[in-house]
């Protein structure tokens, strides 16, 4: 008896339901995991030398979390607002100098990155009362930052420009109720940005020994240009 009880209770929560376009409710809300491909960090990218000024550092497996607000406007397009926080960083080696010679320290480089984008939703024809797929687009401002640590000192901005960008993306819902779905997206976008960073302190204790940090500012470029993978959990209201 407990396990019919139990079946029963998972057939209600999971069984796919034969609501309209989603139960003419307005709004969504999702809450997302996403996993980005690749990105790239140009440590020179203003130098002379064209070799130097295209060196990069490739950032791969960017996970990140983001939240979207959708508004539906007709049965066939929504209106939605997305904001994001991702953050990639590896090991680097950066050469340091001291009183007895210079060294390599090991720092945690990278960038993390603020977008913030609008988009224009359409549902495709073909979708059903539990399968909904759609495609859309829009523009995006991306915020973002220079990452480098090495033990207590760290890179703090002194300037940053914003950047635009456009987005398209494509994706579906499994309605598991009417107020509740399962969304998976994928996404391109391009954001590109450059950054004035500097060190927040003039030396480092490595080793019982201190070691000088450039003071002069470095600029830096960084673009994500990999797909972005997402999976979600959509809660549909009013």
């Amino acid at each position: 008896m407990k396990s019919i009880k139990t079946s029963i209770i998972l057939i209600i929560l999971f069984a796919p339901n034969l609501f309209g376009q989603y139960a003419n409710h307005e709004w969504g809300i999702a809450v997302n995991y996403s996993y980005t491909t690749t990105s790239k960090l140009y440590l020179f990218p203003n130098a002379i030398d064209p070799f130097l000024r295209d060196q990069h550092k490739t950032l791969d497996d960017i996970i990140s979390y983001s939240t979207e607000v959708r508004y539906r406007v007709s049965n066939r397009m929504a209106l939605g607002l997305n904001f994001e926080y991702l953050e990639g960083t590896s090991k680097n080696s950066i050469a340091l100098g001291g009183p007895s010679g210079s060294i390599l320290a090991t720092a945690d480089e990278g960038f993390s990155l603020v977008p913030v984008e609008f988009s224009v939703y359409y549902l495709l024809p073909f979708s059903t009362d539990v399968l909904k797929f759609h495609m859309g687009g829009g523009g995006g401002v991306y915020i973002g930052s220079h990452i480098r640590k090495i033990k207590d000192a760290q890179f703090e901005n002194v300037s940053r420009e914003m950047a635009y960008g456009i987005h398209v993306s494509t994706g579906m819902d499994y309605m598991i109720k009417d107020f509740l779905s399962v969304r998976g997206e994928m996404r391109f976008r391009d954001p590109q940005f450059e950054v004035e960073s500097k060190y927040n302190k003039t030396d480092v204790l490595i080793a019982d020994n201190l070691y000088a940090l450039p003071q002069s500012t470095q600029d830096s470029k960084i673009n994500v240009d990999g797909l972005t993978f997402t999976i979600g959990v959509v809660f549909h209201l009013f």
